[in-house]
């Protein structure tokens, strides 16, 4: 993953970490299950997200990859790819 993806997705990271923080803080803090979920839901959109900022980091590493390294590189893909599915 080139630098700046990967500067990207850990401030992603970093903001979704905090956001499922606040998550258990409903739950401790016992609020309404029907609001829990639906930032249980965002956090996971979040990480969806993240998800496909990753495998476009990994499709960039391909396209610049020497032609010696891509068929690995295309094997990670698609190893990735059965489980995002």
């Amino acid at each position: 993953m080139i630098p700046a993806t990967r500067e990207s997705v850990r401030e992603r990271l970093l903001l979704t970490k905090g956001h499922l923080e606040g998550v258990v803080k409903m739950v401790d803090g016992n609020q309404d299950d029907a609001q829990v979920l639906r930032q249980i839901l965002a956090v996971h959109a979040s990480l969806e997200k993240i998800s496909v900022m990753v495998l476009e980091g990994m499709l960039e590493t391909f396209m610049n990859a020497p032609k010696a390294r891509r068929s690995l590189i295309l094997g990670q893909i698609r190893e990735s790819l059965r489980d995002l599915t």
